[in-house]
């Protein structure tokens, strides 16, 4: 993206894209119950997409409980596992408006009372807001990883992206063109980017993820 043409304000169409993500993407995760399983939320979120404006998505949706957490990947196709009643749940919605505005969002949920599970969650949600909060006009992907990774070593979790990155570019109609969000990607990061840092242990994993625009002159978190 050019440099001319570059605002420090969020296209307008962007904007909406990545709110029906996060709507679609907390109401799942305040709606899954027990005993669902996965491909039922994935097809009622499908679903929901259509309902709310959208035409269609433009990666699948992704959905896992359980061990299911340990994997978010486009590839991953939600199964039968069903949503017990002391699990991890996650969520990646990637809706497609009329206009040809993509959004992706993640939400990672709890179900039960485990303390462990809570902590997981604890830690994802301070380390997304610590990455947030560091953007800024002008910066590395791999700096912006380099947040992430200096926060993630502070705790007893791994990175489980099987890329190793935290996220990527994304642009109307297209993604991925100016690479990831990780250790090697010197790319100066202008326009949007979604970030999505993605921890966890041997027995589940937690996912947050959100969407920076990065203007000339201050970087916006479009919620």
């Amino acid at each position: 993206m050019s440099d001319v043409t570059l605002s420090d304000v969020p296209p307008a169409g962007l904007v909406e894209a990545q709110r029906l993500a996060i709507r679609l993407a907390e109401a799942a995760a305040a709606e899954a119950r027990p005993g669902e399983t996965e491909r039922e939320v994935r097809d009622r979120i499908d679903a929901q997409v259509v309902e709310a404006g959208g035409t269609g998505v433009w990666t699948p949706t992704t959905v896992g409980f359980g061990i299911g957490t340990l994997s978010c990947f486009p590839t991953d196709v939600p199964s039968e596992r069903v949503l017990w009643n002391l699990d991890l749940g996650m969520v990646d919605v990637h809706p497609v408006t009329p206009d040809g505005w993509w959004g992706d969002c993640t939400r990672s949920f709890q179900v039960g009372d485990s303390v462990a599970q809570a902590q997981a969650l604890a830690t994802i949600e301070r380390i997304h807001a610590t990455v947030l909060a560091a953007a800024k006009p002008g910066m590395r992907a791999c700096d912006w990883f380099g947040v992430f990774k200096e926060e993630l070593d502070k705790t007893e979790f791994v990175l489980l992206d099987r890329l190793s990155n935290i996220g990527h570019s994304l642009v109307q109609n297209s993604s991925y063109d100016e690479g990831y969000i990780d250790a090697w990607n010197e790319t100066v990061m202008t326009g949007a980017w979604a970030v999505e840092p993605f921890i966890g242990n041997h027995l589940y994993g937690v996912k947050r993820e959100d969407v920076v625009w990065f203007g000339p002159s201050r970087c916006t978190v479009i919620a």
